[in-house]
C-alpha cells in the first residue's frame, strides 16, 4: 500500500468507530501536497481497500462539501480491539479471516487449522503489512475477551483439543451470510458454488430472525414471573398516554412493602422493560422528590388502543411488532406474512402472557381506525391478496430510523449493521428535511 493511503486508513476507522462523517478535506491533509492532484485515484484506492478489507463502504452525502459517511457493510463495528494505529488494518484483516474461515469450516474451526492460516500468512510477500506482534494472544485472549469469538476444549477429546467458534458479539453484529456475500466479492465467486455454505448461511439467518421476533416477549415474560412488577406497567403506560409524572410513592403504593428495600432493583427491570418492550424512557426529573417522566423513544402515543388491564401490554407488543414486520418486508407486509407470525407467537412458551381475545380484529380493525395500520387489497390480485402498510398516524408518531433504532436497542446491535434498512431511513429522513 502507499505510504498515505496507508495512514487514511486508521483516520477512517476512527471515524467509523464513532459514527463520524468525513470531508474530503480532512483527507487530503493527511496526504502530502504532492498527492493532491492524483487524489481521485488515491481516494478510489481507498473506498475498494476499506471494502474488500473491512466491510466498510464511503458513500458521498453531501456533494458540494465533499463529505462523506461510513457504512457497515459486514456490520462489525471493531469496538475494543483496534486501539492501536499501526496495528489497525492486520487485526480488522485477522478478525475477518476467522469469521471466514470459521464458517467454511462448518461453524468451528480448529487450532490446528488456525495455526496452519497464522504460517501461511507469514509466508505472504506482504507479510510485513499483515503480521501482528502476538497474533495468539490477540485471537486467544483479545477476540474472545471481546465476544467476538469463543475458544473452547472439544468435549470429550483425549488428549484435549481446543477449536474456535462465533463468540455472541460475531453473532450480534454480522452473519454467515453477510460473510459469505463478503468472501463472494472478494473472489468473484457465483454464491451457487458453495451451496452447502448458502444454505447453512440462509437457515443461520431464518434462526436469527425468528429469536429476533420473540426476544421481546420473552423479556417481558420474566417481568411477568412477578405478579407486584407486572401491576405497575398498565399505571405507567396510562401514566405515559396521559403525559402525567409518577412519583416513586406512586409506585410504592402499588407493590408490596417487601420490595421497598430493594426498589432500586426493581425499578430498573420495569424500567428496562418499558424501553425494551414499548419504546417509552422512564427519566427522574425531581430528584428530591422522587418525581418521573415518562418520554416517548418509538414516538408512538398508543391513544385509543390502550385499556387499564394487562391487555394493554399485548396490543402494544403487537403493534410495534407488525410496524417493524412491515418495514423489513419492504414498507408492505402480505396478509400471510401477519397470520404466520400470529401463529408463531401462539407457539411461544409464553403464550398465555400475550393473548387477544381477536388479534384479527385488533389488527384489521382497531389498528386501521387508529390509523397505525392501512390493510388493503394488493391491487390487480386475482384472486384478491391483501397486504399491511404503516398508517397515516404511524408515519406522523414515528420513523423507520426510530423503528430501527429499536430494533437495533432490542437485538444489542449498531443500526448500521442493518445496511438496506439503515440506508432507506437516511433516505427517509432526507426527504423529510427537504419537503
Amino acid at each position: 500500500l502507499n505510504d498515505k493511503l496507508h495512514d487514511l486508513v486508521p483516520l477512517l476507522f476512527r471515524k467509523y468507530q464513532q459514527k463520524e462523517q468525513i470531508t474530503m478535506e480532512e483527507m487530503l491533509h493527511v496526504v502530502d501536497d504532492d498527492y493532491h492532484e492524483h487524489f481521485p485515484l488515491i481516494f478510489r484506492e481507498l473506498c475498494q481497500c476499506m471494502c474488500l478489507g473491512f466491510g466498510i463502504e464511503l458513500r458521498e452525502v453531501d456533494p458540494p462539501g465533499q463529505t462523506y459517511e461510513l457504512l457497515p457493510v459486514l456490520g462489525l463495528t471493531y469496538k475494543g480491539i483496534l486501539d492501536d494505529d499501526v496495528q489497525v488494518i492486520p487485526k480488522g484483516n485477522l478478525l475477518i479471516v476467522i469469521l471466514s474461515v470459521i464458517v467454511i469450516k462448518g461453524d468451528r474451526v480448529s487450532e490446528e487449522d488456525l495455526r496452519e492460516l497464522l504460517r501461511d500468512r507469514k509466508l505472504l510477500a506482504e507479510r510485513e503489512l499483515v503480521i501482528i506482534g502476538d497474533p495468539w494472544k490477540f485471537i486467544t485472549e483479545d477476540l474472545v475477551q471481546e465476544e467476538y469469538l469463543v475458544y473452547q476444549q472439544v468435549p470429550n477429546s483425549d488428549p484435549a483439543r481446543c477449536e474456535l467458534r462465533w463468540g455472541p458479539r460475531a453473532h450480534a453484529e454480522t452473519s454467515p451470510v453477510k460473510v459469505l456475500k463478503h468472501m463472494f466479492s472478494l473472489d468473484r465467486t457465483d454464491p451457487r458454488s458453495y451451496p452447502h455454505l448458502q444454505e447453512q448461511a440462509l437457515r443461520e439467518a431464518e434462526d436469527l430472525y425468528t429469536s429476533q421476533q420473540s426476544l421481546v416477549l420473552q423479556f417481558l415474560c420474566h417481568v411477568f414471573l412477578d405478579d407486584k412488577i407486572a401491576k405497575l406497567l398498565p399505571v405507567l403506560l396510562l401514566k405515559y398516554q396521559k403525559r402525567e409524572l409518577i412519583t416513586r410513592a406512586e409506585i410504592l403504593h402499588i407493590v408490596d412493602y417487601d420490595y421497598h428495600e430493594h426498589f432500586l432493583l426493581m425499578f430498573k427491570e420495569v424500567c428496562k422493560c418499558m424501553c425494551l418492550g414499548f419504546g417509552i424512557d422512564i427519566r427522574e426529573i425531581d430528584p428530591s422528590g422522587h418525581r418521573y417522566v415518562l418520554l416517548p423513544i418509538l414516538g408512538l402515543t398508543y391513544n385509543r388502543i390502550l385499556s387499564n388491564d394487562y391487555k394493554s401490554i399485548t396490543k402494544i407488543d403487537l403493534l410495534i411488532v407488525i410496524l417493524t414486520i412491515i418495514f423489513l418486508k419492504g414498507n408492505r407486509a402480505s396478509e400471510e406474512d401477519i397470520k404466520e407470525y400470529l401463529r408463531k407467537r401462539e407457539m411461544l412458551p409464553q403464550k398465555d402472557h400475550f393473548v387477544i381475545e381477536e388479534p384479527w380484529k385488533f389488527i384489521t380493525e382497531d389498528l386501521v381506525q387508529a390509523g397505525y395500520l392501512e390493510y388493503r387489497q394488493v391491487p390487480k390480485s386475482d384472486p384478491a391478496h391483501y397486504e399491511f402498510l404503516w398508517g397515516p398516524r404511524a408515519k406522523a408518531e414515528t420513523s423507520k430510523m426510530k423503528v430501527l433504532e429499536h430494533l437495533a436497542k432490542v437485538n444489542k446491535r449498531d443500526p448500521r449493521s442493518y445496511t438496506r434498512l439503515y440506508e432507506e431511513a437516511l433516505r427517509e429522513e432526507s426527504e423529510a428535511a427537504h419537503s
